[in-house]
């Protein structure tokens, strides 16, 4: 088979098993929104936490076994191209400048938030609590029960809307960002693809990539669903994360010469030690404190962070470019 036809064919296929993977979430939270039933509800509730923590896993071991080592081959180029005889862990430093980079992203959104919210409730004037001291004894605040808390109406409404507003920023911002950070390491997996000379090489690389793409789609689909994100923007997020690693394939068939690129490579390594920090900062800030501090489940969650980061384990080990030796 030519190669050109090869790749082609195997750039669609990864596109519509990549969309595929991303729906079969969405699919599922839509079923169950619209179940009835409360032990059902209950039931399917807590399989999408399990999932959830799955994800956890494959993230985390996307992040180390996978994306951190192509970093250090990165800069392990760059650094025997420029003949640097240095010691200095540039490798860390840029997932730590990536994690960083997140981290003042994320408090910078939620800082503006708060302001915003604090501008809006001077705004407000302040009645409800002049009418409750005409209707109500003094001394005796009245009080309703919400999601299992007994709180006063006017003492915490404000309070309490105004942590549910930071907590939908904060979650939405890393979705958004594990979105981004995930559709950067897609297209320089599409890339290695296209760049490959022989159809062999294509096809091993390929049954690799496109296992590891389902299991990550999934769980980046699940993650957008759970977000506060607008299904408008869940979709956009998911469409440009099913067609990053066919824009990779396109641009590493149209320049087959940048992977002898000495810029090429620093770019390389630069974003994808970034891309690393975000996946570490997503897996421990977002995904798996949501899961464990809620005391439900709690050792059928711990199996499925393990069997997650199984799965990623045995997919590095599948991949064909393992196999090469690291070191010269």
């Amino acid at each position: 088979m030519d190669i050109n036809k090869a790749k082609s064919i195997i750039l669609a296929t990864l596109f519509v098993v990549t969309l595929l993977s991303c729906l079969l979430p969405l699919k599922l939270m839509d079923t169950i929104r619209n179940v009835a039933d409360p032990v059902r509800k209950l039931r399917y509730t807590r399989v999408i936490s399990l999932l959830n923590c799955f994800a956890g896993g494959v993230f985390l071991g996307t992040c180390l076994l996978d994306l951190f080592p192509e970093v250090q081959d990165n800069i392990d180029d760059v650094m025997t191209a420029l003949k640097i005889d240095s010691s200095f862990p540039v490798a860390e430093f840029l997932v730590v400048l990536g994690l960083f980079t997140v981290l003042i992203v994320e408090q910078i959104s939620l800082e503006c938030r708060s302001e915003s919210t604090r501008l809006e409730e001077e705004r407000e004037p302040l009645l409800q609590g002049s009418v409750r001291d005409t209707d109500e004894p003094s001394g005796n605040p009245e009080v309703t029960i919400q999601y299992g808390t007994v709180q006063p109406i006017n003492e915490g409404a404000h309070h309490s809307h105004s942590h549910d507003n930071s907590n939908s920023t904060n979650s939405s911002l890393r979705a958004l960002l594990l979105s981004v950070a995930l559709s950067l390491h897609s297209i320089f997996e599409g890339l290695a693809i296209g760049l490959q000379k022989n159809v062999e090489a294509v096809l091993q690389i390929f049954a690799a990539v496109v296992l590891h793409k389902c299991v990550i789609a999934f769980g980046l689909s699940l993650n957008l669903v759970q977000s506060k994100l607008r299904t408008r923007v869940i979709v956009q997020l998911t469409l440009i994360f099913c067609l990053a690693a066919p824009i990779g394939m396109g641009i590493g068939m149209g320049v087959e010469l940048l992977s002898n690129s000495l810029e090429a490579t620093i770019l390389s390594g630069i974003l994808q030690g970034m891309a690393c920090g975000t996946f570490l900062y997503v897996t421990f800030f977002e995904v798996l404190p949501h899961e464990l501090n809620n005391s439900d489940l709690r050792t059928p969650k711990m199996i499925f962070i393990i069997l997650g980061f199984a799965a990623s384990c045995a997919i590095v080990f599948l991949d064909p470019e393992t196999a090469k030796p690291r070191c010269p």
